[in-house]
């Protein structure tokens, strides 16, 4: 990595060190400030930062006005002296955030709810260190101890999952600054303090009707303002012809056409030709483009932009990550803004979320006893669908009433550990090629009761659990991080700001979904925006075909990155059992979904095999970095 930041406290010393940024021209991603005799860095951007200043009393509100563009470590800085962690709560944006309070001897650190960039602290001896980049850090440990109780978490994550909750990291001795939560450390006493504040069921926000209109309406309004805040400089928006890229798209071009950014906006799409699936797509993005005198298009032929391709050459990340076989699509649309010479990259990512609403009130009518009702709800459904009712009420109702006891089938994955196959595999099993011994040793039955436990939470309605859920599995971002950083790109996504996020929780714990639209609310907030045949489309092309095709045409690499792997002394893995379902999914033995087990070893095989490699390289990113500031606390 050649972004970031590193705060370094030994004895009389606190350094801040940033590492040097090569894309010049471009909105640097790290910001430094020094006043009140505190210093703070930061490494990403804050948002509604006009709503920040204004409440920072007239004396401040004069200083910032007077910078168009105002050092984002800066008004970090003056919000903490003015409300002290109260006012680093008030923040919102996607960044890190380190300073050092001379005054009190304190280091307080933060990270924004979503966690828009890592950031990583150990304390060892007399160094107290915190860093975006754990590789920065391992060399300050006396030794580097991969921690398998993190390793059997990640092994148990069910579905997309960026970031595992809470601070444990993959190394030990090196600790996580959770999402949205304060981490302060006193250098004198040595105490240490940690906060979180952010708790989404409580912060949701109640649009006050029922009515789909009005809440499209406020829905639309707070969409619209996140987009403006993410635009800085020469902006590129990713268009895919869905509905959620689209609106994206054409809310961006508005706001640069009224003068927030540069004009003209830039479009990246992935284009296909020969993929069946895929190529349906293109009417879609054409009805887009076509009309659109406003937008400069750039169009990326991704026929051979295939899943598994990533595991060639990843990007350096730290830690195991779930969707490794994919990333390699996220680098194709971060190369072209980079070579468009953007500063910003808007994405359509984190609708799903709130507005693909399920069913799941269905569990909620079984759990009441209205056992008529949740079968006629599951019949009109299925009509919509065109499956059987069972295919409804079972997913989304009777599965989720007792998710932490194990059905027949679960039951004999977790008790009993028996070598079943790939067609057998959920988010709740264990997989048949991990060791009985690492099993038991690290009780993996336990983390998929948890799981399921965080994800159908016991209060309120199971659809709102659910939301939840799939908020904090989109904390952390590594292609932000890994992939864009690097090239001086800031990955934002207007769908995942937490003002949209909180009134999307509202609207679901509002609205009772109905069968036969796609995101309704969307849909109706982009009346007049969207194309008709965007806003009233019912489905979305899948990526099954890229998925397979990467999984045959890597088949080989991937047999070669697991002989050669170093786990044998880890006790974790059946190497010939990994081999044999990975040929059997290669064959199309299981669908996509339940080969997401799958997808997790080999993406935490291939990132324990560049661990060496990468610390190389860490050591003489070390080397390059620059003293902002030192300061002598003696």
């Amino acid at each position: 990595m050649d972004v970031g930041f590193s705060v370094i406290s030994r004895g009389s010393i606190v350094e801040f060190r940033t590492f040097p940024q090569t894309n010049e021209g471009r909105a640097r991603l790290v910001a430094f400030s020094r006043a009140f005799g505190c210093s703070a860095i930061c490494m990403g951007r804050l948002y509604y930062r006009n709503d920040l200043i204004a409440n920072l009393g007239p004396s401040l509100t004069e200083r910032f006005s007077k910078n168009r563009e105002p050092n984002d470590a800066a008004l970090a800085l003056a919000a903490y002296r003015k409300l002290g962690r109260e006012g680093l709560e008030r923040l919102e944006g996607d960044f890190a955030l380190v300073i050092w309070d001379a005054n009190e001897r304190r280091l307080v650190a933060f990270r924004d709810p979503m966690g828009g960039y890592p950031l990583f602290w150990v304390w060892h001896g007399e160094t107290i260190a915190l860093s975006n980049s754990m590789l920065a850090l391992l060399d300050l440990l006396p030794r580097r101890s991969l921690d398998l109780d993190y390793v059997a978490e990640f092994l148990m994550a069910p579905g997309q999952v960026n970031e595992r909750a809470g601070e444990r990291c993959a190394y030990e001795g090196v600790h996580r600054v959770s999402a949205g939560s304060v981490v302060s450390i006193h250098v004198s006493s040595g105490l240490i303090e940690r906060r979180a504040h952010w708790d989404w069921s409580e912060l949701m926000v109640d649009p006050g009707t029922d009515s789909l209109d009005k809440v499209s309406e406020q829905y639309g309004n707070v969409l619209r303002d996140a987009v403006r805040e993410r635009i800085r400089g020469r902006t590129v928006s990713h268009l895919s012809g869905g509905m959620d890229s689209t609106a994206v798209s054409l809310i961006a071009r508005d706001w640069v056409r009224s003068g927030v950014g540069e004009a003209p906006l830039h479009t990246v799409s992935l284009v296909y030709e020969r993929l069946i699936n895929l190529s349906r797509e293109m009417p879609y993005l054409e009805s887009v483009l076509s009309r659109e005198k406003n937008i400069v298009a750039h169009r990326i032929p991704a026929d051979d932009l295939l899943d598994f391709d990533s595991f060639v050459d990843p990007p350096y990340h730290d830690e195991p990550y779930v969707g490794l076989w994919r990333l390699g699509m996220d680098r194709a649309t971060v190369s072209a803004t980079a070579e468009i010479g953007a500063a910003t990259m808007l994405t359509g990512i984190g609708a799903d979320e709130m507005l693909d609403v399920q069913p799941f009130y269905i569990t909620d009518l079984l759990r009441q006893g209205r056992l008529r009702t949740a079968w006629r709800e599951a019949c009109k459904w299925a009509l919509a669908d065109n499956c059987s009712p069972w295919g409804i009420l079972g997913p989304f109702g009777i599965r989720n009433l007792f998710p932490t006891l194990p059905s027949s089938r679960l039951g004999h994955a977790l008790l009993n550990h028996e070598r079943q196959g790939l067609g057998s595999q959920d988010d709740w099993t264990i997989s048949p090629w991990i060791l009985p011994d690492f099993a038991r040793r690290h009780d993996l039955r336990s983390h998929a009761a948890k799981n399921a436990r965080r994800t159908y939470r016991s209060r309120g309605k199971t659809g709102l659990s659910f939301a939840i859920h799939s908020i904090e599995s989109r904390i952390g971002d590594v292609n932000r991080w890994s992939v864009a950083a690097p090239r001086g790109v800031f990955v934002a996504n207007p769908f995942l700001d937490v003002r949209v996020l909180r009134l999307g929780l509202g609207i679901q714990n509002r609205l009772t979904p109905e069968p036969g639209r796609m995101k309704p609310v969307l849909a109706e907030a982009m009346r007049g925006v969207l194309p008709e045949d965007i806003r009233t489309r019912h489905r979305k092309g899948q990526f099954n075909e890229v998925y397979y095709l990467g999984l045959a045409r890597n088949r080989q690499k991937l047999e070669e990155i697991i002989r050669q792997s170093p786990v044998e002394e880890l006790g974790i893995f059946d190497k010939d059992v990994l081999t044999r379902c990975l040929q059997e999914a290669v064959l199309g033995g299981a669908h996509v979904r339940q080969l997401h087990r799958l997808n997790l070893t080999l993406s935490l095989i291939k990132w324990l095999s560049m661990q060496s490699t990468w610390q190389s390289a860490s050591n003489s990113n070390l080397l390059s970095a620059s003293v902002q500031v030192v300061e002598n606390i003696s």
